[in-house]
């Protein structure tokens, strides 16, 4: 079924903007449905279709006939009218190809009859090629896994209010607003834990989720990961050992939501750390991973201040780890690391939208005190403390209302748990229900 994508209002409007758009995303996470579903309600645009993953396209274009392609696809010339559209998929595993849009683009931006849509699963190349080829032309945009709503909606085919949660926060009243948001997700709250609890599985993949539990999904998981690591890395001529590159997202993701131990993983893969830090830029250049650096503040001689690390994906954690069940996965005492990377993703897709700055740091002094997550959206400070409890735990308020009290920015803290939604005046701190967040 068609799931309207909680970013998709955004991404839209930048489709219908004169200047090149790059949509960013891991494998399989929708970009290429969202640009075609777009198409097809303009399906009176002239379109024209590349991907970067077809030999004879890559081919001809890494022989400067970029145009040739495009004027073929709609059998006219470029500037006549009507406006031509051009979608190129996994346009990063075709270098040459930036140059070529960027001669297009500067003699034909002034006609507006040349639309460029650029989608492609590895950040670090598209960006690179991008800023140096197409700096001041482009404008980029990412698209995530679904979030926990487009989770509820896709699996049991229900509609949400527009507004998210996150929305709320930045809101002259924000707890007032808050509860209201809570209160109209109410009929919901069963789908949504549901859903909750699969994401936290087997992560938000539209495919993964439109199939059986089990071994469906695992089948499809161990496919993902090795078109991933045959596709993408191997196609890196700086990455001479997959192996040691499969290990590592091994140990990453038994480790997803620690703090890094560069010395303790290098030694464990028996490479240098040079060869560490290269493999883990990769991952994160594709977009698999993420670093969660501290936030420093005004308290920088007391704060521990190495990053932490995200195998991003709930559901290559269960299939790297075997930890793929519930009850498992509570006595294994990693449940709360799976339940941070799920509101991990849900803070990307809320900063995704945003036009102001911002960023997501952790914070935590030397003795010991931390908040989870802390979101900097200029000029605002949001910290959240995340915990798969349905109980208050003393020490997380403790950790909540130090911070608070050392960063003036931070108005509210946010405590996101499996209770029910409440405001604590006096302490100035939300506690948020999981299953409303989004």
């Amino acid at each position: 079924m068609h799931v309207p994508r909680t970013n998709q209002s955004k991404i839209h409007h930048s489709f219908d903007q004169p200047f090149i758009t790059a949509l960013l995303g891991p494998r399989r996470v929708g970009k290429s449905t969202l640009v075609r579903e777009y198409a097809q309600k303009h399906e009176s645009n002239a379109w024209v279709f590349l991907n970067m993953d077809h030999l004879d396209a890559r081919q001809r274009i890494e022989n400067g006939a970029l145009k040739d392609l495009i004027q073929e696809g709609i059998q006219r010339q470029i500037g006549t009218r009507p406006k031509i559209w051009v979608a190129i998929d996994e346009a990063q595993k075709c270098p040459v190809l930036f140059d070529q849009i960027k001669a297009l683009y500067d003699q034909y931006k002034d006609t507006d009859t040349l639309k460029f849509i650029l989608t492609g699963s590895g950040f670090l190349t598209l960006h690179q090629l991008s800023a140096e080829s197409l700096a001041g032309r482009i404008e980029l945009h990412y698209l995530r896994e679904f979030s926990l709503r487009e989770s509820a909606c896709y699996a049991h085919a229900v509609e949400f209010p527009a507004s998210s949660l996150f929305d709320r926060l930045c809101d002259s009243d924000p707890q007032a607003h808050l509860a209201q948001h809570v209160a109209s997700l109410a009929p919901f709250k069963p789908l949504l834990n549901a859903s909750l609890e699969e994401e936290m599985l087997w992560g938000g993949l539209p495919e993964v989720l439109g199939l059986q539990k089990g071994d469906a999904r695992r089948a499809y998981l161990a496919n993902y990961l090795q078109a991933y690591l045959e596709k993408d890395i191997r196609a890196l001529t700086t990455i001479t050992d997959l192996n040691l590159y499969h290990k590592l997202m091994d140990i990453i993701a038994e480790q997803t939501g620690s703090v890094r131990q560069d010395k303790t993983i290098s030694e464990a893969l028996g490479c240098s750390r040079d060869t560490l830090k290269k493999y883990r830029g990769f991952l994160s250049a594709t977009l698999v991973y993420q670093e969660v650096y501290p936030y420093i503040g005004s308290v920088l001689k007391r704060l521990v201040k190495t990053p932490k690390g995200y195998l991003l994906n709930n559901g290559l954690i269960s299939y790297l780890t075997g930890l793929e069940e519930l009850p498992v996965l509570q006595k294994s005492g990693l449940i709360g690391h799976r339940f941070e990377n799920w509101f991990l993703k849900e803070l990307q897709i809320w900063l995704d939208r945003e036009s102001k700055r911002s960023a997501i740091y952790y914070w935590r002094t030397s003795g010991g005190a931390e908040v989870d997550f802390v979101v900097q959206r200029k000029p605002g400070v949001f910290p959240f403390e995340v915990t798969y409890s349905s109980r208050v735990q003393d020490k997380k308020i403790k950790n909540l209302r130090r911070f608070m009290q050392e960063e003036s920015k931070a108005q509210i803290g946010f405590y996101v748990y499996m209770g029910d939604y409440n405001y604590d005046a006096k302490e100035r701190i939300c506690f948020l229900p999981a299953w409303a967040v989004g």
